[in-house]
C-alpha cells in the first residue's frame, strides 16, 4: 500500500515538472521575436484595363476560284507550301477555250488585212476627190467601208481580250507571294464558276478579329494601344485597333474591331492564323489596391496575406484577388487601405508570432 502511494506521488510530481517544462517552452517561444520587413497598403492608381477575346488571321488571306467549268487538270502545290507571285498554281482542261483563242487570232488576222486594204482604198479616194477625180457618193461608199473594217478589228481584238480572260480561269495563278493554307479539290475534279480551289495567306501581316461587347464599344477609337497574347508566345504583343465596326446586327450583341498587330522577329515566327487571343486595352484611370505578387501565399485553393495586427503579431489573412498589373496583383477584399503586410521576414512566420519591425 505505501510503495502504491509512492508512485502516484512521483507521477504527480512528474506530471507537474512537465507542465511546468511545457509553459516555460511557449513563454520562450512567444518571447522570441521575429525580425520583419512591413509596409502600408495603399490604394495606387492604375490604367483601367479591359479585356477581351478574338482570333488570329493574316491580313492578305484569299480563297481562289475560277469562272469556268472543266476538269482539273493538276494541281500543283499542297498546304504549307511557299508560293511565289504569279506561280501556276491550278491546271483546268481548255481545250475548248484554246481553239476558241486560235479562231479569235484568226479572225484578227483578217480583219487586220480588210482594215488595211479600206484603209488604202479610202485614202485613194480623198486623193481623188480633192483633185474632182471622184464623186461625193463614191467617197461616202468608201468611208462607210473603212469604218465598217475597223470597226470589225477592234471587235475581234476585243473577242481576244476577253478569250485571254477566260483562260487566265484555266491558269489559277497565285496573286502574291505567300504560303497555301487550304487544298480544297485534287487533280480529276470537276472545277465550276465559283467553287473554292486553294487558299492562300501572305505572311508576317496579322491582325486579331476581337469582339467587344456592347457595354465597352464606347471605350475604344480607333488608334489605341493594346497588348494580344497568346499561348506559344509568352510575351505580350503589341497591337493597335483599325477598325471598329459601327454595327452588331450580323455579330449578336458584340462589336467587330480589327486590330493590327506589330510583333517583334522573334514574335512573328510563333504566330499562326487561327489561334486564339487575349486582348488587354487600357484606356482611363482607377484606384486600386495592390501588393506585390510574391507576397500571396498559396493555400490549397486560398490566397492569404501576412499582416502586422495592433500588437505587432503576425496575422495571416485571407484575400481575394482581381487582375495582375506587372509584379502586382489587385486585391478585391480581405485588406483595406492603411493596413501593414509583411513583406519580408528573417524567420518562418506563423499567426501570433511577434515581430520585430525595422
Amino acid at each position: 500500500m505505501k510503495a502504491l502511494n509512492l508512485s502516484i506521488v512521483v507521477l504527480l510530481v512528474a506530471s507537474l515538472l512537465q507542465a511546468c517544462g511545457s509553459d516555460s517552452t511557449k513563454d520562450e517561444k512567444k518571447s522570441v521575436a521575429i525580425a520583419a520587413n512591413a509596409e502600408v497598403v495603399k490604394l495606387t492608381s492604375v490604367p483601367k484595363k479591359f479585356h477581351y477575346t478574338g482570333t488570329v488571321s493574316s491580313v492578305n488571306q484569299s480563297t481562289l476560284s475560277t469562272r469556268i467549268m472543266g476538269q482539273i487538270s493538276k494541281v500543283l502545290v499542297h498546304e504549307g507550301d511557299a508560293v511565289n507571285k504569279g506561280q501556276l498554281l491550278v491546271s483546268i482542261r481548255s481545250n475548248d477555250i484554246q481553239a476558241k483563242q486560235k479562231q479569235v487570232e484568226a479572225n484578227i488576222i483578217q480583219a487586220k488585212a480588210s482594215y488595211k486594204h479600206a484603209q488604202d482604198d479610202y485614202k485613194r479616194m480623198q486623193s481623188l476627190k480633192s483633185s474632182n477625180s471622184a464623186t461625193q457618193k463614191e467617197l461616202d461608199d468608201i468611208t462607210v467601208h473603212y469604218e465598217m473594217t475597223k470597226a470589225q478589228l477592234e471587235a475581234a481584238q476585243k473577242a481576244k481580250e476577253e478569250v485571254d480572260e477566260m483562260l487566265s480561269y484555266a491558269n489559277i495563278r497565285a496573286p502574291y507571294s505567300g504560303v497555301i493554307t487550304q487544298r480544297f479539290v485534287d487533280g480529276g475534279d470537276m472545277a465550276n464558276p465559283g467553287m473554292p480551289l486553294l487558299a492562300i495567306e501572305a505572311p508576317g501581316l496579322f491582325e486579331v478579329n476581337a469582339k467587344i461587347p456592347e457595354s465597352d464599344i464606347y471605350k475604344l477609337e480607333k488608334g489605341d494601344e493594346v497588348e494580344v497574347l497568346i499561348d506559344a508566345c509568352p510575351e505580350p504583343i503589341k497591337g493597335s485597333i483599325a477598325r471598329i465596326s459601327p454595327s452588331s446586327r450580323f455579330s449578336g450583341s458584340q462589336f467587330d474591331a480589327r486590330i493590327n498587330l506589330n510583333p517583334s522577329s522573334k514574335q512573328k515566327a510563333v504566330i499562326r492564323s487561327g489561334v486564339f487571343a487575349h486582348v488587354n486595352h487600357f484606356k482611363g484611370e482607377e484606384n486600386k489596391l495592390l501588393v506585390a505578387s510574391d507576397m500571396v501565399i498559396n493555400r490549397g485553393q486560398l490566397k492569404g496575406i501576412w499582416t502586422v495586427s495592433q500588437s505587432n503579431q503576425a496575422l495571416l489573412r485571407w484575400v481575394r484577388l482581381g487582375k495582375t498589373y506587372g509584379d502586382k496583383v489587385e486585391v478585391l477584399s480581405g485588406l483595406n487601405e492603411g493596413n501593414q503586410v509583411v513583406t519580408s521576414s528573417k524567420g518562418r512566420l506563423f499567426d501570433g508570432a511577434q515581430l520585430n519591425l525595422n
